[in-house]
């Protein structure tokens, strides 16, 4: 199919969906052997009916980690950061819950979520430049789950201690380091890290829905996430400005006459560095691998207040996409749009695993209630799989809210696939000692520690 035929088809298959999503807004943009196209839908904010453009921001979330990242490998090639050195080196004042993670966790468990730590502490230490030094301050009071480098489980903490290790290193705040060493050599210009930035360009609001009932959409308040959290997830971008990121992986590090970064530096960030659980295949470092059919996939998420947001390489095929939207329900058409675009443009079809009967009392075996900060979680049977209810406490506002049970099969004694609404595709297990009784239920990436073998009654 030609080029310009599948982004025109591309634009129609996004019309037609954009009412079933629930997505108020979307912007996409396609890199695609040095050539980018850029298109825009739907509305910035529900209450004043403003278009998206293709140059409105929108909050990127964790996709911003993939920046840090990056900001790291300079600092490696610099010879100012090892990555398997402990961090306590360049930051001795660090204290932790726990003495032995204190000494061993490494940038590397840092960047590749294995550093055992209590992942989403999003404590609010106000807008000043100490921000990320106060809460690293505060990370003694956090639970160390695991010893550095025993489990894969996502940690925001662990890149906001990454960010601070950065500060230091430079004595300048973080978000200056990466708007000199990313945005500004990127001619990233509409990128930044603050609302009272963002607000003088076309910008986006996130928009929320009852999870109960769908009615929806309402704008999605607070607006910023806080100063501390920057470094897991505090990028505002438009999809352009995520392209000209894209390309710097894409093409070695280099970007025209400059090489921001080594192609060795890029590699090794694209390189497996742990399996990744049910999250992707594999972790680099920064980003998430899968391999669908051999091909690889570099890519990383992004999830915040009423945001939600993707970014996707195909390195041998020279191609990437960035897909933000502006509705908590937006993975449903990211994974839609990624999917048709990776079968349309590249050839590359996405294959959920086959579902296995297991008998009722494997499947009994797993339930019970589960706990994380900020999440409780009942596990049930329910048919021919399992059913998981969760009652969320929102990190920056307190709200208590619970969801729909969300469905799942299992694909293997220990291992699960959600099959229907919008995160159908999404997997889940237990982690289990000497196979018998699960310790931990991974959801999201996230380890949620079993403190009940019963669910309670219907």
């Amino acid at each position: 199919m030609a080029e310009g035929q599948w982004i025109e088809e591309l634009g129609a298959f996004i019309e037609q969906h954009l009412t079933t999503w629930n997505v108020p807004g979307l912007a996409v943009g396609i890199w695609d052997r040095g050539t980018t196209a850029e298109r825009a839908f739907g509305i910035a904010h529900a209450e004043t009916g403003c278009v998206v453009r293709p140059n409105t921001l929108f909050q990127i979330g964790s996709i911003t980690k993939v920046y840090t990242a990056t900001v790291v490998m300079q600092f490696v090639e610099e010879g100012k950061l090892e990555l398997d050195t402990p961090v306590m080196r360049y930051l001795p004042e660090l204290q932790l819950a726990d003495e032995e993670a204190r000494q061993t966790i490494t940038m590397r468990h840092l960047l590749t979520h294995t550093s055992g730590l209590e992942g989403d502490y999003f404590a609010d230490c106000g807008w000043g430049d100490d921000a990320l030094a106060k809460y690293v301050a505060s990370l003694h009071t956090i639970r160390q789950w695991t010893r550095p480098g025993q489990l894969w489980s996502y940690c925001n903490s662990g890149f906001n201690l990454a960010g601070r290790i950065l500060e230091v290193l430079a004595d300048k705040p973080y978000e200056q380091l990466v708007k000199e060493r990313i945005f500004e050599p990127l001619e990233m210009h509409h990128s930044t890290f603050f609302a009272h930035e963002a607000i003088t360009f076309p910008v986006s609001v996130g928009h929320s829905y009852d999870p109960t009932t769908g009615a929806g959409p309402q704008i999605a308040r607070p607006y910023p996430i806080p100063r501390s959290s920057n470094p897991a997830g505090g990028i505002i971008a438009t999809v352009g400005d995520l392209l000209r990121f894209a390309a710097l992986h894409l093409q070695g590090g280099r970007v025209g006459e400059r090489q921001l970064l080594s192609s060795t530096a890029v590699e090794e960030m694209q390189r497996p560095q742990v399996t990744a659980a049910n999250f992707a295949d594999a972790y680099g470092i920064g980003w998430a691998l899968r391999t669908p059919g051999g091909h690889r996939l570099v890519e990383h998420g992004g999830s915040t207040n009423g945001f939600q947001a993707q970014l996707l390489l195909v390195p041998e095929r020279q191609f990437a996409v960035a897909l933000l939207t502006n509705s908590s329900r937006g993975t449903a058409a990211i994974r839609a749009i990624e999917e048709w675009l990776l079968q349309r443009a590249c050839g590359i079809t996405l294959e959920r695993p086959p579902v296995v009967s297991l008998e009722q009392a494997q499947l009994a075996r797993v339930t019970g209630r589960y706990r994380r900060p900020g999440v409780d979680q009942v596990v049930r049977v329910e048919g021919d799989g399992i059913a998981i209810e969760s009652t969320m406490r929102h990190p920056l506002t307190g709200e208590e809210t619970k969801l729909p049970a969300i469905l799942a099969k299992p694909i293997s004694p220990w291992e699960f696939i959600v099959t229907e609404g919008d995160y159908a595709g999404m997997r889940i297990d237990f982690i289990s000692e000497e196979a018998t009784q699960p310790v931990f239920l991974r959801f999201g990436g996230r380890l949620a520690e079993r403190v009940s073998e019963e669910a309670p009654e219907q």
